[in-house]
């Protein structure tokens, strides 16, 4: 008697702290009858949604109907594979409670019960409400497209001024070559520096674009790794926020110099959009530190099988206790002006690269934020997107389909590509390109990706792989930096090319697929 007496007390005790623990978590339990299709909810999730426990008790699809559309599918695929594969529940759901203006984001958690045969009979979990740390991720993601906006809008005035210098170089230089053409005794040398000169200016114009829609594209960060190159990302970011660290200071009468002092052959493998955001984060911190100027230094080197990469300013520095907070979410010394998330996506770049962050400050000494990766294997190169053949051997023709709407740009194309001897046929149109592929081969297309009203350079690249398999497909798009190589290649691209190109490029393509042609 005093035996069972203690097991009940045991057992009260072992329920109690069992309640006292979904309390405190704002956790309740459910149980699923495979058998009799009864899905029954504790009275604790009745509590959360504000209603009596059989209002919550009911079939699998009546329980259903009360989650999200959207996460309605999510769950079912969840129980069905819980039942069929023995896996454990663990998933989110939106779940709309017959209250008005009650849906919470509930975390399921289950596993399932079975007879002695293995066979199911139902599922046994736990609900946990996870409203507000949902709400709280929600306005994280938020304040970090804010700060991302931010950077991109300062860093797009300095675009403009940088894209009107190569215009005006361009249309000056054009104009001197075009009247040194038009006197009795031209000086070809002459002439030809102005041309070089205008070429220059176009493809660094191109170079300055490519860099900001880079920027934008930096959320699939590591979506698809490459080989880095991080002095090249350090000169591009020292571009892209001139206007920060260069213009607005001289204005505001505190100039700083940025310098760039990066070791060759220092590769690494990852996102160089992802690098660059990461970078200009910490070149936008630096210029706050030196409210009365003073010196940038970005600089890369090698250190056995690691790379460091390395932002330093001459500022102010930072005390102790801040120095411990710089990568907490939201901890921010700006006040109203900053968001407390620049250092935190810093660390997760960093982290996502396999490296780590080093903080080196002292008050009045200044600030250095080292970045350590590992060095990129001599082994792992990035794929080439078109094949790679033998050299076109001279006089090896192909056939070669130019797809562009812009006249100029299209008849430029043609004179170069049947300067290397290839056969050129021009279309305007996705149409008129169909027309042109329907009535004799290809070994390549060149096409466009903006062709004017109706179907664009994706519509005909989705075409030509359903149609002619065989045919290499590329794309050339002032777009080019924003466009994910996986995505382009599940769409039947093979190599995308950022307008505005070199001759050289063009005519390398048509080669490697001239090569690769009449290799087989």
């Amino acid at each position: 008697m005093d035996g069972t007496a203690c097991d009940s007390r045991t057992l009260q005790q072992i329920q109690l702290r069992l309640q006292m623990a979904l309390d405190a978590s704002n956790m309740g339990t459910w149980d699923y009858d495979l058998r009799r299709d009864r899905l029954e909810w504790s009275r604790e999730l009745a509590q959360m949604a504000g209603v009596p426990p059989h209002v919550l008790t009911g079939s699998l699809a009546e329980s259903l109907g009360s989650v999200h559309p959207e996460d309605r599918s999510k769950i079912e695929r969840a129980i069905r594979d819980t039942l069929d594969h023995d896996s454990e529940l663990n998933v989110e759901a939106r779940v709309r409670f017959r209250r008005p203006g009650s849906e919470r984001w509930l975390l399921l958690k289950g596993q399932a019960r079975r007879d002695e045969r293995g066979r199911p009979l139902g599922i046994t979990g736990v609900a946990m409400d996870i409203t507000n740390r949902k709400e709280a991720e929600a306005v994280h993601g938020r304040l970090a497209q804010s700060e991302r906006l931010r950077a991109l809008g300062e860093m797009a005035s300095g675009i403009a001024h940088d894209l009107n210098q190569s215009l005006a170089l361009i249309t000056g230089y054009s104009d001197m070559a075009r009247q040194e053409l038009s006197g009795d005794t031209p000086d070809v040398a002459r002439v030809r520096e102005m041309v070089g000169i205008t070429a220059q200016a176009a493809i660094e114009g191109g170079q300055v674009l490519r860099g900001l829609l880079s920027f934008v594209r930096t959320q699939e960060l590591l979506v698809e790794e490459e080989r880095v190159d991080p002095g090249e990302v350090l000169q591009d970011v020292a571009r892209l926020t001139a206007p920060r660290w260069r213009d607005a200071t001289q204005a505001e009468g505190r100039p700083i110099d940025l310098v760039v002092d990066a070791q060759p052959n220092c590769a690494i493998d990852g996102s160089p959009a992802a690098l660059r955001e990461a970078i200009t984060n910490l070149i936008f911190n630096a210029v706050d530190a030196l409210p009365r100027g003073g010196i940038i230094k970005l600089s890369a080197r090698c250190e056995d099988d690691h790379v460091v990469v390395e932002v330093s300013d001459s500022g102010m520095g930072m005390p102790p206790d801040v120095q411990a907070r710089v990568f907490d979410p939201f901890f921010t010394t700006k006040g109203e002006r900053g968001t407390g998330l620049g250092l935190p996506q810093v660390l997760t770049v960093v982290e996502r690269h396999g490296g780590t962050i080093e903080l080196d400050s002292r008050p009045g000494r200044g600030t250095t934020f080292r970045l350590k990766f590992p060095r990129a294997s001599d082994r792992r190169r990035r794929p080439e997107t078109l094949p790679r053949g033998p050299a076109a051997a001279p006089g090896q023709r192909i056939r070669i389909l130019v797809v562009e709407d812009e006249q100029q740009l299209a008849r430029m194309a043609g004179l170069v590509l049947r300067q290397r001897g290839h056969h050129v046929s021009v279309a305007a149109s996705v149409e008129e390109a169909l027309v042109y592929l329907r009535e004799e081969p290809f070994a390549l297309v060149i096409s466009d990706l903006g062709l004017g009203p109706g179907q664009n350079g994706w519509d005909l690249a989705e075409a030509v792989r359903e149609r002619w398999p065989a045919t290499r497909f590329v794309l050339v798009t002032g777009w080019g930096a924003a466009i994910d190589p996986a995505e382009a290649r599940q769409r039947g691209v093979d190599q995308v090319i950022p307008k505005p190109y070199r001759i050289a490029d063009l005519r390398q393509i048509a080669d490697d697929v001239a090569g690769v042609s009449g290799s087989g």
